[in-house]
């Protein structure tokens, strides 16, 4: 079959978005069917979804008819990731196509033949539907984790009862400015710490962070867009990220994490998160004083280190994308 996908990412509005739809990209691709996006961002595609799809550049975010003009009259059915998308949009789509949304959120009503949420919260929202009622999807079981991701929650993650490695990822672009930051909240710990600058870093945040990592005594390293992220993500001890798509990574790594939330789409996972005890979540203000009592109670309690590291492979199976790749050859089939 053929799917197109309608998603967009860069520095100024995350990479979430193109990350999960990516990882569907990648098992629809191993089960030989085609893919194409269909986005505002061409330019970022490649940063999460595999060479091999069909890229087709969109004028508008919000203009439906653009999308319709311009998709393959082949395509079988349209994974729709973008919050841009109003009612109309998806009803525009719906009438030619068969729709699967991708929705982390109910602000608009939903117009759709799937919903796939892998949010923690999945299940608690209310959502509004138009038309025929969709198949839903919700919660961590349904969650759209990398390849790579899903290749290493194969394994037990390493345990060390006293702490070696730590890891800074505050997604694709740090919209919050945090990587110096946190930095300086690693002063004086004996740790390698591995601080990622992200595809969307722009030179002048990535010169602040470097000099950020100078500033301290502590071992950092400033690493830009590592090919192996999900591999060093695996082997530190703690991590610290932004309340998002990295959380959910980071959980079934079995990685500790202490979370920031930068942006208000980033609130529900925190409170989910911290409602279960599975992360330690910073106050709003995310300062260097959250940051650095956050990270000492880890390098100080291995067995809150343990419980957590447990508790996030258990919760996170990494079987997600299979599942949801299942039910869109279903609803194209049936």
């Amino acid at each position: 079959m053929h799917i197109a996908i309608r998603a967009d990412g860069g520095p100024s509005i995350g990479y979430g978005h193109l990350v999960r739809t990516g990882a569907l990209a990648e098992t629809l691709l191993e089960r030989g069917h085609a893919v194409t996006y269909a986005t505002t961002t061409p330019e970022n595609v490649g940063v999460a979804a595999p060479d091999e799809v069909k890229r087709i550049e969109l004028p508008s975010r919000s203009n439906v008819r653009p999308f319709l003009d311009r998709i393959d009259e082949a395509v079988d059915t349209v994974v729709l990731d973008t919050y841009t998308a109003d009612l109309e949009y998806q009803r525009a789509i719906r009438s030619n196509f068969p729709l699967a949304l991708i929705s982390d959120r109910a602000q608009t009503p939903v117009c759709a033949d799937l919903v796939v949420n892998g949010n923690l919260y999945a299940s608690s929202l209310e959502y509004h539907t138009k038309g025929e009622e969709p198949e839903w999807l919700l919660g961590p079981e349904y969650l759209l984790l990398r390849r790579a991701v899903r290749r290493l929650t194969k394994h037990d993650p390493p345990w060390r009862e006293q702490p070696e490695r730590a890891i800074i990822t505050m997604g694709g672009s740090d919209m919050g400015g945090l990587t110096p930051t946190v930095i300086r909240a690693f002063d004086g710990a004996d740790l390698r710490v591995e601080a990622i600058v992200g595809p969307g870093f722009s030179e002048q945040q990535e010169g602040t962070i470097r000099k950020a990592a100078r500033s301290v005594p502590s071992n950092v390293h400033v690493v830009r867009n590592p090919s192996n992220l999900p591999e060093r993500m695996f082997e530190a001890d703690l991590a610290v990220a932004t309340a998002s798509t990295t959380i959910y990574e980071l959980l079934a790594l079995g990685t500790p994490i202490v979370a920031g939330v930068v942006a208000e789409n980033q609130e529900q996972i925190a409170n989910s998160i911290q409602k279960r005890d599975l992360a330690t979540v910073v106050g709003p203000d995310c300062s260097l004083t959250a940051f650095s009592a956050a990270i000492k109670r880890y390098l100080n309690d291995p067995e809150l280190r343990q419980r957590r590291q447990l508790c996030g492979c258990n919760l996170v199976d990494g079987h997600g994308v299979k599942r949801v790749t299942d039910e869109l050859e279903r609803l194209v089939t049936e």
